[in-house]
This record gives C-alpha cells, sequence and structure tokens, in this order.
C-alpha cells in the first residue's frame, strides 16, 4: 500500500507555489484584468488558539469551513464534513455508538466507551464525552474548524490526534429573523427544520431551532417485510444571550435529540465454507440465511423475530459567562450533558440464529458535568491566557451477549458436543457484563503569544492534567452448557460454550479498582510573518489521551479471582513536528495553506476485535507522517474552486513491542486523500440567482480492520452535487441535490462473519441518495 517516494513531487511543486515571493505576486497580477474580475477572498477568522484571528494569522494546521460554504454542501452533521476536509476520516459502521474520528490517520473507535477519543469534538465550546456521543445533528451553523495534530493545552480534555471544533449561531438582539426548509428525498427521506431569532429587549435576545428527520432503510430484509437501517430523530436546541452589562454577557444553551432506528447492518461480503450450513439452518427454520452473495445488492438478513434497534437520546445543558475585568477578558464555561444508548441486534447478520442482543442488551452512557475557566489579556507584545479546566464523568457499559438456537449447530451439535452439554443449553443463554466507571479530570493551562517584532511571534503552552478513574466491574452468567461442559471435560463444550463472551468461570462479583495519572502537555511555536499576506511556522507539541479500563469481560486473565486491574491500560503520549506556510496570493484571489507533520505516539492504545471479544492493546510507538495542501481559488466574480491534498504514511515501526502489528501499516488510514470542490453562483434575472456546487472526494486503497488482504478497501472516489435557485434577497431557495452521486460502492468495514469461519460480513457506504429542498427565510 505504500508508494515509495510519493510524497517528494507534490511537496516540491508546493515549495514553488507558496515561495513565491510578494514580488513576484505583485509582478503576476498588474498585467490587465480579464473580465470577469475576481473579488478578493473574504478573510476567515477562526478560534483554534481560543481567540478570534484571521486564519492566514493562526501559525497551526486548520480546515475552516464557513457558513455558506457548509449551506452550499447541505452539511448538517459532522459526518459529511469528509467531501471538505482531506485530514479527516470517519467511520460509522455500526450506529452513533459504534463510530470513530480520524485525523492524520489516528483515531479511536467508541465500540468500548473506556477509551477516550483521540480526536475531540467541542461544540460551542463544550467538548463531547466521546467520537459517538458528537455525531449529531448540529443545528444552524456558523463554522467548523478542524485543528490537526495533538491539541494538549486548549480545549478542554486533552487529545491525541486532533480537534474538531463547531461552532453555532448564537442569538443576537438585533432584529427577529428566522427560517423554515423541507427535504424530500428518495428512500422516503422527509426533513424539516427550522429556526426563530426573537430579541425580548435591548439586552436579551432568544434563539429557537429544531429538526426531524425519517427515512427508510437502505437494505431489504430477506426474513420480513421491513427496511434496515432508516433514520428517525428528532433534535431541539434553545438559547438565550444576556447582555447584562457592556462587561457582562452570559450565553445560555440545551438542547435534546432522539434517535430511535434499526441501525447496525452488516451484509456477507465474502462467502466462506459455512454458507451452505447457514443457509440450511435458517431454511429449516422458515427464513433465508443469505439471499445474496454480492453485497451491494444490500439485502440483509437477520433471524425472524429478532429486532435490529438503537435508540439514543443526548441532551445537555451550558452557561458561557464573558467578563471584561479591564486589565484581562474572563470567560467561564459550565456545562452537563447525558448520552443513553441502548441496542438490540442480531450481531450474526444472518437468517441463522446464532448470536444475539436481546432488546436493550447492550446499553452505554455517559453523564458528564464540565466546568472551564479562561483568563485572557494583553500587555504590549505578550498575548497571555491561563486556565483551568474540571470534569467529572460517569460510564455505563452494561452489555449481554446471548446464544440463538442454531449456536450449537453450526458446530456440528451433537456430532461434535456431548449430549449433556447439549441438554443444558436453552437458546438465549448467555452472559452480562456490567462496568461502572468514575472519573474526574483536573487541568490548569497557559497559552502565551509574544510578537517579539512586528514579524517574529514565539507561542508557548502547558497544560498540567490529574486525571483518576475508578471502575466496579461485575458479570452475571446464565449459560449451563458451560458449566456442563466444564464438569465433564468436553473439550469441544468448553471451546464454544465457554468462549469470552459467556464464559461462566467468571465469578459474577467482579472487582473494582482505581488508577491515577498525571501528564505535562504542551506546545512550542515560532511563527514568521514575511508579509501581511504570507506566514510560515515551525512547531512542536506534544498531547496525551489518559489510560482507562477495558469494559470486556473477556480481558481478566484469571476470571475464577477476577482482578479489575488486568482490564486497566496505560495512557498514551505524543510528540509532534509540524512546518508550515500560509499565503495570499494575486491580490488575495488565492488563499493555499501547507503543512508537513511527524507524529510519534507512544503507549499507543488500539483496539482489536478478536472474534469473540475486544482487547485493547497498548502499543510500543506508532508513526503518523505526511504533508497536506490546502487551495481556495477565486478566479473570478461568483466561481470559487478548493482544493485539499493530503498524504498521510501512518505506520507501526518494526519494534518487539508493537506485537504482530510490528512493521505493519495503520488501519482505516490511506496513504492519498483528495477533496475538491466548485461553487459557481451567477445572476439567472428577474431577481434570481442560481448556485451550482460539487465536492469529490478521492481516497486511496486502505485496511479497513486488521491485515487480512480480504479486508482491503479499494481506492474510490465520491461526489456530491447541489444546484440551488434562490431569490436575490433572500427570502426563499429551492435545492436539488445528490450525495454520492455516482452511487460509489464502498466499504466502511470488513469484519470476520460472527461464528462463521472464512465469510466475512460488511457494513457498507451509503447509496446514492437525492432530492429536492425548500427554504423560506423570514
Amino acid at each position: 500500500m505504500k508508494i515509495s517516494g510519493s510524497v517528494s513531487l507534490p511537496v516540491l511543486l508546493v515549495a514553488a507555489a507558496l515561495g513565491a515571493t510578494p514580488a513576484f505576486a505583485q509582478e503576476a497580477v498588474s498585467a490587465p484584468a480579464q473580465e470577469p474580475e475576481a473579488t478578493a477572498l473574504d478573510d476567515i477568522i477562526v478560534t483554534a488558539n481560543q481567540r478570534q484571528e484571521r486564519l492566514i494569522d493562526v501559525p497551526i494546521a486548520v480546515t475552516a469551513v464557513g457558513g455558506q460554504q457548509l449551506e452550499n454542501s447541505g452539511v448538517t452533521d459532522i459526518r459529511e464534513l469528509t467531501g471538505l476536509a482531506p485530514s479527516v476520516q470517519f467511520q460509522t459502521p455500526g450506529g452513533g455508538a459504534d463510530s470513530s474520528i480520524r485525523i492524520r490517520g489516528i483515531g479511536t473507535t467508541s465500540t468500548n466507551p473506556g477509551l477516550e477519543s483521540s480526536v475531540g469534538v467541542v461544540i460551542d465550546g463544550v467538548i463531547r464525552a466521546r467520537t459517538g456521543v458528537a455525531l449529531s445533528e448540529l443545528g444552524d451553523l456558523e463554522r467548523i474548524e478542524v485543528l490537526r495534530g495533538p491539541q494538549g493545552t486548549l480545549f478542554g480534555r486533552n487529545t491525541s490526534s486532533g480537534i474538531i471544533n463547531v461552532l453555532t449561531k448564537q442569538p443576537t438582539t438585533s432584529d427577529t429573523f428566522g427560517r423554515f426548509e423541507g427535504t424530500y428525498g428518495n428512500y422516503d427521506d422527509i426533513r424539516l427544520a427550522g429556526s426563530v431569532n426573537i430579541p425580548l429587549s435591548d439586552t436579551v435576545a432568544l434563539r429557537l431551532e429544531g429538526s426531524t428527520e425519517t427515512r427508510d432503510g437502505f437494505y431489504e430484509d430477506a426474513n420480513s417485510t421491513e427496511t434496515l437501517d432508516n433514520l428517525d430523530r428528532q433534535f431541539v436546541r434553545g438559547k438565550l444571550l444576556w447582555e447584562a452589562s457592556d462587561t457582562m454577557t452570559w450565553r445560555f444553551s440545551a438542547d435534546y435529540t432522539d434517535r430511535d432506528e434499526n441501525c447496525c447492518v452488516a451484509v456477507l461480503a465474502i462467502a466462506g465454507p459455512t454458507l451452505g450450513l447457514v443457509n440450511s439452518l435458517s431454511s429449516a427454520r422458515g427464513a433465508v440465511g443469505y439471499s445474496s452473495t454480492d453485497p451491494f445488492d444490500r439485502e440483509a438478513s437477520k433471524t425472524p423475530g429478532r429486532v435490529n434497534s438503537e435508540n439514543i437520546v443526548d441532551y445537555g445543558f451550558s452557561a458561557q459567562g464573558d467578563f471584561d475585568l479591564g486589565f484581562a477578558n474572563l470567560t467561564s464555561i459550565t456545562a452537563y450533558r447525558s448520552w443513553e444508548a441502548s441496542r438490540s441486534q442480531d450481531f450474526d447478520h444472518s437468517g441463522a440464529d446464532l448470536g444475539f442482543f436481546a432488546p436493550d442488551g447492550l446499553h452505554q452512557g455517559f453523564d458528564v458535568f464540565t466546568q472551564e475557566l479562561r483568563l485572557q489579556g494583553t500587555n504590549d507584545r505578550l498575548d497571555w491566557l491561563v486556565g483551568a479546566f474540571y470534569s467529572h464523568e460517569e460510564v455505563l457499559n452494561d452489555s449481554a451477549f446471548r446464544m440463538g438456537a442454531d449456536y450449537p449447530l453450526i458446530y456440528g451439535g451433537a456430532a461434535t458436543f456431548q449430549a449433556s452439554t447439549l441438554a443444558a443449553f436453552t437458546p438465549g443463554d448467555g452472559a452480562r457484563g456490567i462496568g461502572e466507571q468514575t472519573g474526574q479530570d483536573m487541568s490548569i493551562f497557559t497559552h502565551n503569544i509574544f510578537r517579539v517584532t512586528d514579524q517574529l511571534s514565539i507561542t508557548g503552552g502547558l497544560r498540567y492534567t490529574e486525571n483518576k478513574k475508578e471502575i466496579d466491574f461485575r458479570g452475571e452468567n446464565f449459560n449451563p452448557a458451560c458449566d456442563s461442559a466444564l464438569a465433564t471435560s468436553d473439550a469441544p463444550g468448553i471451546t464454544r460454550f465457554c468462549a469470552p463472551f459467556w464464559d461462566t468461570r467468571l465469578n459474577p462479583a467482579g472487582d473494582s479498582d482505581e488508577r491515577t495519572e498525571s501528564a505535562v502537555t504542551g506546545t512550542f511555536n515560532i511563527a514568521y510573518q514575511f508579509t501581511p499576506e504570507l506566514n510560515s511556522y515551525a512547531s512542536y507539541s506534544r498531547g496525551y489521551k489518559s489510560g482507562g479500563y477495558n469494559f470486556d469481560r473477556a480481558g481478566f486473565t484469571t476470571p475464577a479471582t477476577p482482578n479489575a486491574r488486568d482490564l486497566a491500560f496505560v495512557e498514551e503520549t505524543v510528540d509532534a513536528y509540524e512546518i508550515g506556510l500560509k499565503g495570499e496570493f494575486f491580490d488575495r484571489t488565492l488563499r493555499a495553506n501547507f503543512a508537513a507533520f511527524h507524529q510519534t505516539f507512544s503507549g499507543f492504545q488500539l483496539i482489536e476485535y478478536t472474534g469473540v471479544s475486544f482487547v485493547v492493546r497498548s502499543l510500543d510507538e506508532a508513526v503518523t507522517q505526511g504533508a497536506e495542501l490546502e487551495i481556495t481559488w477565486l478566479p473570478m466574480d461568483g466561481l470559487t474552486l478548493t482544493n485539499g491534498l493530503s498524504y498521510t504514511d501512518a505506520f507501526y515501526p518494526t519494534s518487539p513491542g508493537n506485537l504482530t502489528y510490528s512493521g505493519r501499516d495503520m488501519e482505516q488510514s490511506p496513504d492519498w486523500v483528495n477533496v475538491s470542490s466548485i461553487t459557481y453562483e451567477f445572476p439567472i434575472g428577474n431577481g434570481l440567482v442560481g448556485v451550482a456546487y460539487a465536492d469529490a472526494r478521492y481516497s486511496s486503497e486502505f485496511f479497513t480492520g486488521g491485515f487480512d488482504p480480504n479486508r482491503v478497501q479499494d481506492a474510490f472516489t465520491t461526489v456530491n452535487a447541489r444546484f440551488s435557485l434562490r431569490q436575490e434577497a433572500g427570502d426563499w431557495s429551492v435545492d436539488v441535490w445528490a450525495r454520492n452521486l455516482f452511487d460509489t460502492e464502498y466499504y466502511r468495514r470488513v469484519i470476520p462473519a460472527t461464528f462463521q469461519a472464512g465469510s466475512y460480513s460488511a457494513f457498507l457506504g451509503d447509496p446514492a441518495t437525492y432530492g429536492i429542498t425548500l427554504r423560506r427565510n423570514f
């Protein structure tokens, strides 16, 4: 998968393009302009350093997507950001509770809530507990900032790979206005959304937002009339602005999201030697095992009577106070968030009755209180910031794996197991693991910018963090077949009926443990501004992701005398080096940002699904290195072109501490990603304006999981398009749109089929979707 020396040419081209001196740029634009004349690019203001700065002045790698581009592209949640940010990779193979975000090849799947996220998501100043918690409706967006590389100083909790900073629209006392929109698309997709801003006085304003969406599933179920992988979600948010005085402002926010969907569907990707047996077992029960061996027929199978569903309830409250103290500005953000997911699932993904979660059989939850204080001021050439952060988190993971009626038969039934073992078996037997964790995170930090001259600045940031976690893990066994196999030394019975999912040798009393760790992280950055339109920087950053506990009963070394310390894993740290160049050229009609990076992770936390359990590995080392180039060009009035190219070489170095991963490429990390977009706004006449938009994302091949050649996703490209007819005054618009316009077929993840040796199941990317959106502004 590696392309030897492939980064050299792009780097040379970037150096040549950005190395143009101001004199060259001035000479280039001094020629007579050609019609139609291009206007200058707007300044992009970001808060990547918790200060409002122009994007070109921020000496770190940031992708910023403004509200207008988000509207043109139709982005309504973070997962759709991949068409605009090349360094970001999203995976949502098994529903909202089983999602991952990667930046520069590094991320953490949220299947196991014991692992904190390598990529943090901050929405209006409040960091979300885990990746899956953040993947929800966002409402009206102001902009999204993608901060690439470890964020070890600002933004609340430390992250080792990056931050996605989401800023939504705020209330204003200026006027009453709002919008309402309705969407209809294929798969009977119906979405209604609206918002209103209401000034209640000269100093108080209210903003209300809401949306609801339903959509049929992308998969037909071979054993019922229902479709699978549907949408059914509702969202509401209220914000209150109170400008209490000239020196004090409060912003209050409350939101609620409910999702009730039949998610988590996989299809047969590769048929192994068990296919015939699965089909015959299903047929004996009047069902279809697999109706197709082509995964992109999107024909799924689940056992009749089983339910695939996921219900997520997510809500939170926050209060932000901003105070002008004269000598400095004080910001306080207090927040509470609760997230709860309940899932039932036929997890063998076939018509045979092999294994399942009963209703509410997988239950996960987070309750998080956070408090952040920041004091920021300026003193001559010094821009200083100090702060403190506190988080109290309660985590629940309650999973009950159960065996279906066909489970013994897939392994040979009476020809394999002793009669006493089979006599003790009852469909629905299994075991339960319940993990409850309490965590506290306390930190103090400082982030300071010293302007040595008008062109040279030095940034230094430092953070001290103390992290404490306590876990109580216990079990519940309801698997007499395992007890019988152990009593009679039925070796095949022990192997299959005492698998880690439901091994009754685990003492259900479980055990408790606690761990405390501390870390010092930070950043050092030197920036030199050649001109107001050309900036360069070099930086070092140290990031950190806390250790924790594996919420899996298979993690105990001696199940009969469980020691919760067996579930613990150590913290992950990263040392990152980066150089960058940011420029605006040709009368500010061309903006180009370049970054090259090298990041070395120690104690890299890797979660691995073995086919029967989740294991957390703390690897010796992981490396990700590469380069990124982002360009925005305004060649003529109304036409905007963007292109983002990312090269990432993510791998596990050859080392005994990297176990079987030594010398291998990292999964879910394509070497090359390129995203491009075109937006053309043009007058039609009679007060009408047209806006044509399209974006495309190319990804080179990558392992979807593990290092099995059967689990590789080949290179592919997806294209999205939208045409909008708008009233010039902005009162209304009509959009026709398509996502994955050419119906590109690709895998999100490929896994070994559960209990079906030699077969593989796949979670697929979304098919082509299209529709129409009507919007009315008032």
